[in-house]
């Protein structure tokens, strides 16, 4: 039997007026999304996603694989109906959406559901990841971005940490990577990183993402909003996640880095760490 315990931080980031992200957690229900459409409307979208997700999800209870992801599926589905719902009563807000990524925590494995481009990611030792096929991650020290406080670098390449992105993004440059056109790691300096293939309020017909994880002692799952991922390097997100005291100070410290990194987003972020009782 494992335990869960979390934590999240949004942040505006150094650039924007105003947060058009989102987040929520919810006992095992955590979500992440981040806001699109200009003035307010991308902070309602956002906060209309993570309340009807909320609502449909905080009392699901595991039965069946297939009736877990059909809920988690109509669930995100539902928030798109609600986003939608609102810009028809509103003209003004035509054009809204938002990211989302959620995750359910059931015992030892966690279901994902997500939509654009914002990610969840697993941190676990090498003998985790060589389960989920996630490859070890060699520390950049000279990954660009400014840490206030101390990362042992040394001390995480001896523990063998890996991290991986478990979700896929739906976007435009993510497309170019499966067709072989780009590497994945020119997304964050790619012209069109900014261009999402769906979103809550315009799903398309291949609906959400979801991924099924099997959680290990000591695993922490990390989701977030573009405004981390595509500024902080997936080095150091790694280091400072095994080099923080408590999942609080993770948060603060992964908000720190994008915003010494340029911060020209908005950031949210949870982290959730899976223990044995």
């Amino acid at each position: 039997m494992y335990m869960m315990k979390s934590a999240g931080l949004t942040d505006m980031g150094r650039l924007r007026t105003n947060n058009e992200d989102s987040y929520a957690i919810e006992d095992s229900l955590l979500i992440v999304a981040d806001g699109m459409g200009g003035a307010a409307a991308g902070e309602i979208a956002s906060s209309i996603a993570v309340k009807t997700i909320t609502e449909k999800l905080k009392n699901i209870s595991h039965k069946s694989d297939d009736q877990v992801t059909e809920a988690v599926i109509n669930a995100i589905l539902d928030a798109d109906k609600s986003v939608k719902e609102q810009t028809s009563l509103k003209p003004e807000l035509l054009g809204m959406g938002t990211t989302v990524v959620t995750a359910v925590y059931f015992d030892s494995r966690v279901v994902i559901g997500n939509v654009g481009d914002s990610r969840a990611y697993l941190i676990s030792d090498s003998s985790a990841a060589a389960s989920m096929d996630i490859g070890s991650s060699d520390i950049d020290a000279n990954a660009q971005t400014a840490i206030l406080a101390p990362i042992d670098f040394n001390a995480v390449k001896k523990s063998q940490a890996s991290i991986g992105r478990v979700t896929e993004d739906d976007s435009v440059v993510m497309d170019l990577v499966r067709a072989k056109i780009i590497k994945e790691e020119e997304i964050r300096t790619h012209p069109l990183r900014n261009r999402i293939t769906q979103s809550v309020g315009s799903i398309q017909e291949k609906g959400p993402g979801i991924t099924w994880l099997d959680i290990k002692d000591g695993d922490i799952l990390l989701m977030c909003s573009d405004g981390l991922w595509e500024l902080v390097h997936d080095d150091i997100i790694l280091a400072i996640v095994r080099s923080s005291p408590n999942l609080e100070e993770m948060c603060q410290r992964l908000v720190d880095a994008a915003n010494d990194a340029g911060g020209t987003d908005n950031i949210t972020i949870i982290t959730a760490e899976f223990f044995k009782e």
